[in-house]
């Protein structure tokens, strides 16, 4: 079954390629209740069916640009309707739209790939801007050079990305000692969820946790950085305690990254203050309580973010923020005029 962002059982069907020749009809008269994003993902599917390529292509052109570029934003965009949004505003120049593509790090580097091979001058400049996907997967720069519209800034920036990032060696060392707590907690939250639900001894989750470390001390940092993006929840726990800025940022915007992992690296002070910003401007992320608490609480998160946070926050951890010597006095200082004012309202 194809994976879609609309819920709706007839656009499955259609994409599905299940849909009889009345639903069809109907469809393509546009007699059927579909908001623009279920007509967009629907007509993309039937780009293959050569009898119906013409009608669907017209209709697509009536798709509103700001679908688009909500689609295209998505984490769970299907990437085959994605693909044909990148085609047409390649063709079209929309650097907008282009833009939300090479920001979007759920999409495959395949996706950068054709950016860096049909984008005009604007586009180019925006790829440089997604650095950790450059190292990560450095044939997207091979694929940059090769574009006529390529100027010899963008070819210099190139070559400072491949002298810093991709000619260095191993990467340094992550001791074995300052990733044990946190692969521990992994390792029995994931016995737990096994069918065998086994005890894990200390001696066990060491040999583990050193099987995977050994193999991440081997890497350079280009090789970090991809693993942040594509590895599992063990790795990108291990790869947190990497000291390389690039490597966080990595994990950070690795689209398997989970909630409750976002969660404990903002508790985390040590977490660089960079890190934290990225999550603190991750409007995903923020929509979860337990992210904007540990936010607030963090003395790394920018003042101006902590204080848009705070009006949130239940009482009892307003007057936790309000004892808290370790948070900014600003912020401090608000959480206390706020609680003073919630508890009034309560008396």
């Amino acid at each position: 079954m194809t994976t879609l962002v609309a819920k709706n059982p007839l656009v499955q069907k259609i994409a599905d390629g299940n849909a009889n020749q009345e639903l069809l009809d109907l469809f393509l008269s546009k007699q059927l209740p579909f908001t623009e994003e279920e007509y967009l993902e629907s007509l993309v599917f039937l780009l293959t069916d050569e009898k119906l390529k013409d009608k669907s292509l017209s209709l697509l052109k009536h798709i509103s640009e700001s679908i688009k570029i909500n689609y295209i934003e998505k984490n769970q965009a299907n990437h085959r309707v994605a693909y044909f949004i990148l085609l047409e505003a390649l063709g079209k120049k929309n650097l907008s739209i282009v833009t939300k593509v090479i920001h979007n790090q759920s999409l495959p580097y395949e996706f950068l790939l054709k950016i860096a091979e049909k984008g005009d001058l604007a586009m180019l400049e925006a790829l440089l801007d997604n650095q950790i996907k450059l190292i990560a997967y450095p044939q997207i720069m091979d694929f940059m050079e090769l574009n006529p519209g390529i100027t010899n800034y963008i070819r210099g920036r190139i070559q400072e990305t491949r002298d810093f990032y991709l000619k260095e060696g191993l990467a340094e060392e992550i001791p074995l000692e300052d990733i044990l707590f946190d692969v521990k907690e992994i390792f029995i939250e994931e016995a737990e969820e096994g069918e065998e639900g086994e005890e894990l001894s200390l001696e066990v989750v060491q040999e583990k946790a050193q099987t995977e470390l050994q193999m991440i001390n081997k890497m350079s940092i280009s090789e970090r950085i991809r693993m942040a993006l594509v590895g599992n929840k063990t790795q990108r726990a291990i790869l947190m305690k990497c000291r390389n800025r690039m490597v966080m940022n990595a994990v950070i915007e690795s689209p398997k990254l989970t909630k409750d992992e976002v969660i404990v690296c903002v508790r985390n002070k040590s977490i660089p203050g960079e890190v934290i910003s990225k999550i603190a401007n991750g409007r995903e992320w923020t929509k979860n309580y337990q992210i904007v608490l540990g936010l607030v609480q963090n003395p790394k998160t920018p003042v101006k973010k902590a204080l848009s946070f705070i009006k949130t926050l239940h009482l009892r951890d307003l007057q936790s923020l309000v004892k808290d010597r370790n948070i900014s006095p600003v912020v401090r200082n608000l959480a206390t005029n706020f609680y003073q004012q919630k508890t009034k309202v309560k008396g």
